[in-house]
Order: structure tokens, then sequence, then C-alpha cells
């Protein structure tokens, strides 16, 4: 008798502990990813076929930030020691082609430097490119990067009228955070830099959301042996099963998604109208759906 009341208790344990409610732990990314990759590439010159190929090859995602008045066209810049280098853009008709994997973004109609032109000029340089990028894709442009990474806190407010989310410097950080000023994006580092954070990357175990952002210029590639290194990285980054390869605009969609979820003591809510969002619970991970809540832990 006494050995029924065990499997007794027992059987009534187990039905309790399926009902206790789990504790909220942290916001993941998909799938409950907790680290992501970005691979943002400017100006849109005609190497950019062959570097969107490789990412092709890895399962990679890049943000291209086109210059669109250059495209179709070959044009001359000046260095300072007296060079001219000449520069060739991708077709206008390419686009859907070349970027069909990746995240098209602005990079300013005619690449001009936004702290040493007017507030005027920069709507022009932001508005042309959007208007054009978007005739030619019909996609939504909400990406750039900004032209000589130049930007200051008043350009980065006044792009945000255009409908632009995020905006992409070059002052790299050599670090994995994400930033709080989506439009002030400081990079983790340049792309000649890769594999000396490629293993501290791969071997990070912690349970916030961190980016390992990459950028650079596909004509830089002319040097075979940053090439290679860049060959060397796409292999190894995109055979990671814990990393979201993903365009700067998905990225930073997602994190205004989690911003919109509400997190209360008794329940956490992802409002109807809110994209797909995954948790971290103590119970595991779980898919938050636009409209769905869950109870928690009191």
């Amino acid at each position: 008798m006494n050995r029924y009341i065990i499997i007794f208790i027992a059987l009534i344990s187990v039905f309790v502990s399926c009902d206790e409610k789990p504790s909220f732990i942290d916001f993941t990314y998909p799938d409950g990813n907790t680290k992501a990759l970005v691979l943002s590439y400017d100006d849109g010159t005609i190497q950019d076929i062959e570097l969107a190929q490789l990412f092709d090859k890895n399962d990679l995602v890049g943000t291209f930030n086109l210059n669109s008045m250059y495209l179709g066209v070959t044009r001359g810049w000046p260095q300072q020691n007296g060079d001219t280098i000449y520069q060739r853009y991708v077709p206008k008709d390419s686009l859907l082609i070349i970027y069909k994997n990746h995240e098209i973004a602005a990079h300013g109609a005619l690449h001009k430097n936004f702290t040493g032109i007017s507030s005027d000029d920069v709507l022009e340089e932001i508005n042309t490119d959007l208007k054009i990028l978007k005739s030619l894709t019909n996609r939504e442009i909400i990406s750039m990067a900004y032209p000589f990474g130049s930007t200051n806190d008043s350009v980065a407010k006044l792009i945000v009228s255009t409908g632009i989310k995020n905006g992409r410097t070059v002052d790299d950080t050599y670090a994995f955070d994400v930033p709080k000023n989506y439009m002030m994006w400081h990079p983790t580092c340049h792309d000649s830099k890769v594999l000396d954070f490629l293993n501290p990357y791969l071997e990070l175990n912690e349970q916030h959301l961190s980016v390992f952002y990459v950028w650079g210029h596909s004509w830089e590639f002319g040097n075979e042996d940053r090439w290679n290194n860049m060959v060397r990285f796409c292999e190894r980054i995109g055979k990671s099963k814990d990393i979201w390869s993903v365009g700067h605009g998905q990225l930073t969609n997602y994190l205004l998604a989690i911003n919109n979820v509400q997190v209360e003591e008794q329940k956490i809510t992802n409002p109807s109208d809110n994209s797909p969002i995954w948790i971290q619970l103590s119970s595991g991970i779980k898919k938050l759906n636009p409209g769905e809540s869950i109870s928690l832990i009191q």
C-alpha cells in the first residue's frame, strides 16, 4: 500500500511541476542565440559582386551601403598624395541580382561629407539616395553608413526624419557591445582586423546580447592577403551555429521590437503589432509571438 502512495505522490509532483510558472531571464536573438554578426560594406563598387558571392557561399548576410548617383559609372577619387583612384560602380539594373540575399542601405547619393555641408544638403543627399534605391529595388531602406564615417549628434538627429533607423560610423570599438544610440553605431572593427577578433567571438559565452560588427570596402580586397583573410573569416564564422548573421536593418528592427515588449512582475506580453521575439525563461527558450503573453512566477 505504501508503494502506491509513493507513486501517487510522485505523479502529483510531476503535474505540479508542469504547471509551475517560469521566471524571465533575458531576451535573446531568434532561436535563442545571443550572438550576432553584421558585415557592412560601403560605396557599391563592382568588387561587391565577388564579396556578395563569398557571403552567399558561407550563408552570411551583408549590408551594402550604396552611393546611388554613382551606380553604373566610373568615378575618379583624388588622393592626398596627388594620385587618383578610379572606382567602377555596380550597374543600376543589377542590384537585385548582386544583393539578392543581402541588405541594401544608404551611403549618401554623392558620398559628401555630412559634417561639411548644410542641413538641407545632408537631407538632399539622404533623400535622393533613398528615392533612387527604393525605385530600383522596391525595398524599404532603413540603414546607412555615414560617408567618410563623418557625423555628429546634430547630423544623426537630422537623418532620423528621413526614416533611417541606424547610422554606422568608422570608429572601431574593438568590442561586441550593442550600442544604446542606433544612429551613432560604432562597429567592432575594420575587416583588416577580423581575424584578431574571430576566436574571441566564437568562444564568447555570455547571456546578454552581443554583436560582432565588421565594416570595410570591397575595393580594398585588391590586396590578396586581405582577401584570403576574409575568405578564412567567412568560412569559419559561417559554420558557427550560435551566431545570427543578419543585415543591420533587420538587427535594428529586432532590437526596437524588444523595446516594445512589456515585462511586468507577473507576466510578459508581446504587443499584437510587434514582431516575434525570443526570450530566455527558467524553463528554456520561448518564441513570444505578437499578441502572446506568458504568466511569470511571482
